[in-house]
């Protein structure tokens, strides 16, 4: 029987592949929008593990067996990895971050992106 989540609102099919998913990426999206500084970032996202709509950053995760691929936000990307990668949905959203800033600062719309090969070039894994 699966580990039970109970401050987590993961549907009981996705608890059920708790560890079995892959970190991809994370990524926001920077547009132009009706702000101060006229760039905005998107919240247009809705994680396939719990549903919930109010995302900034979306964690793409991948089965290793069928290649499925999920976008979910950064608490059940946390979960729903394998507990030795648990750490990257956090690294990769704080690198994110420091993207989208860059872009905002700029006026740069466009999308933001962190890989596991980004973390490592950068010096953070």
């Amino acid at each position: 029987m699966p580990k039970s989540y109970p401050n987590s609102r993961i549907k009981p099919e996705m608890e059920a592949t708790v560890g079995q998913w892959s970190y991809v990426w994370c990524q926001c999206t920077v547009q132009f929008g009706a702000s101060r500084s006229g760039v905005t970032s998107s919240f247009f996202y809705q994680c396939a593990a719990c549903n919930n709509t109010n995302l900034r950053f979306i964690h793409v995760l991948e089965h290793p067996e069928t290649k499925e691929q999920i976008q979910v936000g950064i608490e059940c990307a946390r979960i729903l990895v394998c507990p030795e990668d648990s750490h990257l949905p956090r690294l990769a959203e704080n690198e994110t971050k420091r993207k989208e800033r860059w872009r905002q600062h700029y006026g740069t719309r466009g999308r933001c992106f962190t890989d596991e090969q980004d973390l490592i070039e950068r010096g953070k894994l």
